[in-house]
Order: structure tokens, then sequence, then C-alpha cells
């Protein structure tokens, strides 16, 4: 069993500190979780064109804290943060896991927002955890089928997205989180922030599906940390008469 916490949580874009107290918080009291998921650009927020270098620098303090409160814990932390490699920068997903981090995803499908700060990524890859192939996407790349697919391709139980979907879009990611994980045969789980910000409402509404399509947690507009355990013998349970990947 893959016991997983879903951190919904309210996002201040000015204040990483607050971000990162949190953060740390919720580590350390959900030390038995073998996941802790968090939204998609958790420790800063949304940048702009006029502070997303300022940004990145300022928050490398609180996204080191971060780092060293898994020090104490066995659980993979999954969260959404900038990334720097060379002259561009990323919206990243980073896997977190006794004070290391590597980058599991940069966001492939830039949003309207993303556009001219991030550069497009096309680094996606599975890491291991609890004898399950563990990947990522973020937030976009949800509505695009060909990531998940790749991803399933490569072996993946579980695909970890980290989200910031707002008002009025919750059901398309209600939708296609459920296809996604049906047509992969996987699990997927989504971790959106709530409350205002970045010009807009966020919906909340986390989920997380089986590979069967069932909604087995969905959250509402508050925030919440909500844990659940998964069976990951779903997976194979679910391909046991076929398999869509091996389908053309």
């Amino acid at each position: 069993m893959m016991k997983i916490t879903l951190a919904q949580i309210e996002i201040d874009d000015n204040d990483f500190t607050k971000n990162a107290e949190k953060i740390v918080h919720i580590i350390e009291t959900h030390t038995h979780s073998n996941i802790i998921l968090f939204p998609e650009l958790a420790v800063t927020g949304f940048p702009t064109a006029d502070n997303l270098e300022d940004k990145f620098t300022q928050s490398q303090d609180a996204f080191e804290r971060i780092c060293q409160a898994t020090l104490t814990t066995q659980s993979h932390i999954l969260i959404g943060q900038i990334e720097q490699g060379g002259t561009a920068f990323y919206n990243s997903a980073f896997l977190i896991h006794q004070g290391k981090h590597q980058v599991l995803h940069r966001k492939a499908h830039l949003w309207l927002d993303d556009i001219g700060l991030f550069t497009q990524g096309n680094r996606s890859s599975l890491v291991h955890i609890l004898n399950a192939n563990v990947g990522a996407q973020i937030c976009f790349d949800l509505e695009f089928p060909e990531g998940s697919r790749a991803l399933a391709q490569q072996g993946a139980d579980l695909i970890l997205m980290p989200n910031s979907n707002m008002h009025p879009y919750e059901n398309t990611h209600f939708i296609l989180s459920q296809a996604r994980a049906i047509e992969n045969q996987v699990f997927v789980a989504t971790c959106n922030r709530v409350g205002s910000g970045h010009g807009g409402q966020f919906a909340g509404e986390s989920l997380v599906v089986s590979p069967f399509g069932e909604v087995l947690l969905q959250m509402n507009e508050e925030e919440s940390i909500q844990t659940l355990q998964l069976d990951m013998e779903q997976v194979q349970l679910s391909r046991k008469d076929y398999q869509y990947i091996n389908h053309q």
C-alpha cells in the first residue's frame, strides 16, 4: 500500500518564508506518508516578467529549508518550484527525499501566463517508490494526452500533478484526471492550490483517481491536507484483460 498526502494549500505570492513554514510544518506532521504532494510553484507563487529572476534567487533559502526538513523523514516530497538551467527558467516539479532534490518534470505545455517567462520543458522521468514507478506532470500538461501516455509507456504506475487550476476550469481537470487514469491504467493525483492570487481564484478540488477511473478523493475549495492509501495492485488488475498502451 502506498500512503499519499495531498497538501491543498493557500500560497502567498509575495511571502516565501510564510509558504516555506507552512510546507515544512506539513512535512514534519505527516512523516508516515510515503509521498506528500504540493501544488505548482508552491514556494513562490506565480512570477511575472519583472520579478522572475528575483523570485528564483530570493526563494532559494526557503527551498533549502524545505529540503532540510526532509532529513528527518522517509517521505518523498513532490513540489512545484522555479528551476534555473543556464539562462533559462523552467516551471518544474522537484522530488525531494532525505535532503536531496531532483527535477522529475519540467512543464511541457505552457499556459498563457507561462509563455515568455518559462522555457518549455521536455524532461520527464520516473522514480521508484515502494515498488511503484512514479512520474509527474504540471497543471496544463494534464489537458494533453501525450505526456501521460509517454509516462505510462515508460512503466508509470502513478502520475503526480502539482496544479494551479483556476475557476472556471475545475470541471476540465475533474474530467481529464479521470481520462488520463483510465486511458493509461494508472493512478493520477492532482494537488491544486486554493484562495485568490495571480488575478484569479484557484479552484481547489484536488483529486486522486484509480486506474479504473474511480474518484478516490475529491477535495473542496478550502485549504485541506488529506491522506489516503493506494492499493498499487489495482494497476495490474486494471491491465489484466487488456492494456490500452499496447493498442495503436
